[in-house]
């Protein structure tokens, strides 16, 4: 291989090879139709130069030529690539700057994102609805769904298949678009496999609606029993709540949802405060849907005073919480005593120990729905801390606030004594009407209390945490924590009051010395649920316990 020319060689224009003095091609500019032209002048004759196939001289390579041309014709194995091609995310896919702009720019301006990412899910029918279309719209209610084969949700009410439910809670009720957990949770139990569910949402966010039409539309399609069935058999449907205020509420939203769909179905309620005579006068009339505590469903059936025999759908509502509060063993209980043919629903704003091991032992192969983080189930809630020692200085605190909200107003406290003292305050230093609710009050002087506050009679409520659970009193404006909760749980559960249905709230909660872990854990919650841009944390506390701030640990030679 000849050495390259030195520089002075190019310089001088002449090459001193073996062969003498050449000379050497002045270097010029190419222009880029020179350049292609010379790539092609290469490129032909490099296929001058490839030497044709010698073919073979004799007849044994004749044949092995012959053997190796069948084997690659038919013998050689072929590689086939599984795949298909709905999955496949890039099929029919132009990008935009494939797109000239020029023809981009002559489509009016508002359809010019159509046309390159097609029409919004909200413009298309179910039967159009994409793969991608479903993704969309469960990010934008923050719906997850697993469980196999499962079915998508709904978008409007109308898609529920039954006109007239449809009417009753768009027309009726005023119902006129469905949450999240309903969204998810209603077509997967509506249809003709009526497999178990497992919701889990936030309080406030209509689960009780979610359980409550499947329940209805499913009697709706058994034969119409008579009275004398209805006595004997004993209800088709089976509601347990932990309190016996949510159990009430969950009768009054089914007997509201019936008298607006037009139907016949009776429902009852099993709940403390009643003697057994009562309420075995109450179901001897008949029932259909049946809604109860566990302990007081359990005295009724220990006196006979009913049959679960016929039971068809099972649903327990606030499953967490029946088991922080000790029914777990009178849930199994009763789980034992229903037949094993039958549909179960279960919600639960929390995963716990408990609740996953009721969830894995009753429910079979159940549809799980999760609702969070998304738009129309986060409560706008307003969250404020303050730090106020002494419970003279927080009535006055109180006052002040009370002027900037409208009723209904919840107080929650957790000591009864400190119920009446706030009465006593109010009645004497106030125009306010407050009522209270806690524990030791007689059944009737419970229901009494919600109903004064529900109908507008009484401006403010003092309870305990027998309210933080389930009960929906419509509009609650502000929530305030006269004493905080014992755990954490509580309280999110006492602020989820208020902020419902789309409506923004505020919870103020009044602290002193408290436990450093929960008041620490107060302030990750203001700081990770902030929908309002609004909360506050008292500066006392976060300088006292140094939240916000990144400990140096100094370390000393």
């Amino acid at each position: 291989m000849a050495r390259p020319p030195d520089i002075s060689q190019l310089l001088s224009g002449t090459d001193k090879s073996a062969n003498g003095l050449q000379e050497l091609e002045k270097p010029k500019f190419l222009t880029k139709a020179q350049r292609q032209q010379l790539l092609l002048n290469k490129s032909q004759k490099r296929e001058d130069i490839i030497p044709t196939v010698v073919k073979p001289r004799n007849k044994e390579s004749e044949v092995i030529q012959k053997e190796d041309e069948e084997y690659s014709q038919t013998s050689r194995p072929k590689f086939n690539y599984d795949t298909n091609e709905q999955e496949d995310t890039l099929s029919n896919y132009e990008p935009i700057v494939s797109i000239r702009a020029k023809d981009l720019m002559q489509r009016p301006r508002d359809s010019i994102e159509q046309f390159y990412m097609g029409k919004h899910w909200t413009e298309k029918t179910r039967q159009e609805m994409s793969d991608r279309d479903w993704r969309i719209f469960k990010e934008d209610f923050g719906i997850t769904i697993r469980g196999g084969s499962v079915e998508n949700p709904l978008r409007s009410w109308y898609e529920l298949k039954n006109e007239q439910m449809a009417d009753a809670i768009v027309k009726n009720l005023k119902y006129h678009e469905p949450t999240p957990i309903q969204r998810a949770a209603v077509p997967n139990v509506c249809n003709k496999k009526f497999r178990d569910l497992l919701g889990i949402a936030s309080t406030g966010s209509g689960k009780t609606l979610a359980f409550l039409i499947p329940i209805l539309m499913k009697i709706d399609q058994l034969p119409s029993r008579p009275l004398v069935l209805k006595k004997m058999d004993g209800p088709l449907a089976l509601i347990l709540a932990p309190t016996r205020e949510l159990a009430q509420q969950i009768e009054k939203e089914a007997e509201e949802l019936i008298d607006a769909w037009g139907k016949n179905c009776e429902v009852a309620s099993i709940v403390g405060g009643h003697s057994i005579e009562e309420i075995s006068l109450q179901v001897s009339q008949g029932t259909d849907i049946l809604v109860a505590t566990p302990g007081r469903l359990i005295d009724c059936l220990e006196n006979h005073v009913l049959t679960l025999g016929k039971v068809e759908t099972l649903v327990l509502d606030e499953a967490d919480r029946m088991i922080d509060m000790g029914f777990e063993e009178q849930v199994t209980s009763i789980l034992g005593n229903l037949t094993q043919k039958r549909q179960t629903m279960m919600f639960t704003a929390s995963m716990t120990p408990g609740t996953e091991k009721i969830a894995a032992g009753y429910l079979k192969n159940p549809v799980r729905v999760t609702v969070s983080g998304s738009q129309g189930s986060t409560p706008m809630i307003r969250q404020l801390v303050e730090h106020i020692g002494s419970e003279e200085q927080r009535f006055q605190r109180i006052v002040e606030f009370l002027p900037q909200y409208r009723a209904p107003i919840i107080i929650f406290i957790n000591y009864k004594r400190a119920a009446d003292w706030l009465v006593q305050k109010f009645y004497k230093e106030t125009q306010y009407k407050v009522t209270v609710l806690y524990g030791s009050k007689s059944q009737e002087q419970r229901e009494q209390s919600l109903q004064l506050l529900r109908k507008g009679k009484v401006q403010i409520m003092i309870a305990t945490n027998v309210a933080a659970r389930g009960l929906d009193v419509p509009d609650v404006s502000l929530v305030i924590n006269f004493q905080l909760s014992k755990t954490f749980e509580d309280y999110v559960h006492r602020i989820g009051r208020t902020g419902r249905a789309g409506h923004e709230g505020t919870a103020i909660t009044f602290l002193d010395d408290e436990d450093p872990e929960l008041v620490k854990e107060l302030y990750k919650y203001l700081q990770e649920n902030n929908p309002t841009g609004a909360n506050n944390f008292a500066p006392r506390l976060k300088e006292k316990y140094r939240l916000g701030k990144r400990r140096i640990e100094e370390v000393l030679y």
